[in-house]
């Protein structure tokens, strides 16, 4: 079954924390990422029944509006520091900096929202409203699982960290 090149973009932020700890590149953390694609492309491809030019067009709106979902996220982490820093506890915060930056934070979620509209639109000039849903549900459904997975290494990490010597 000819795999979706688009995949791995997504499985990258759930697996970024495996990757630091994993240095080879062939490691655990590639491995994960993998067997996750390859399951993951075969039930997209299966529940949809996307044909070859569906797929491919899927595998560029994906790809295309990752990366811009993925600059509102490092503008947005950019926002949020400069935020916290006006706000720090016991100094003063300049109301202006913080109106500003507030309204920063405002447009960036109405932009990330308009973001999934504008995907929606994209992926309704090929595929299906049932394939648009059915495609809509399978990836929030494997990120949920992504967080899921990511949030329990997070709270087992305490737990190594107290019994490393």
């Amino acid at each position: 079954m000819r795999a979706l090149r688009w995949f791995p973009i997504l499985l990258v932020v759930a697996a970024a924390p495996l990757a630091a700890q994993d240095p080879e590149p062939g490691g655990r953390a590639a491995e994960l990422r993998q067997a996750i694609e390859e399951r993951f492309t075969a039930r997209v491809q299966e529940e949809l029944g996307l044909t070859d030019p569906q797929a491919d067009r899927l595998a560029g709106v994906a790809r295309d509006y990752f990366r811009k979902r993925r600059d509102l996220d490092a503008e947005e982490r950019r926002l949020r520091t400069a935020l916290a820093g006006e706000l720090r506890p016991g100094v003063a915060a300049n109301p202006e900096a913080v109106n500003r930056l507030t309204e920063q934070l405002l447009d960036l979620k109405v932009r990330y929202a308009e973001s999934y509209r504008a995907e929606s639109r994209d992926l309704g000039s090929f595929l299906t409203p049932v394939q648009r849903a059915q495609y809509f549900l399978l990836r929030e459904r494997l990120l949920e699982r992504l967080q899921e997975a990511q949030e329990a290494r997070q709270q087992q990490a305490p737990l190594r960290r107290r019994r490393v010597p």
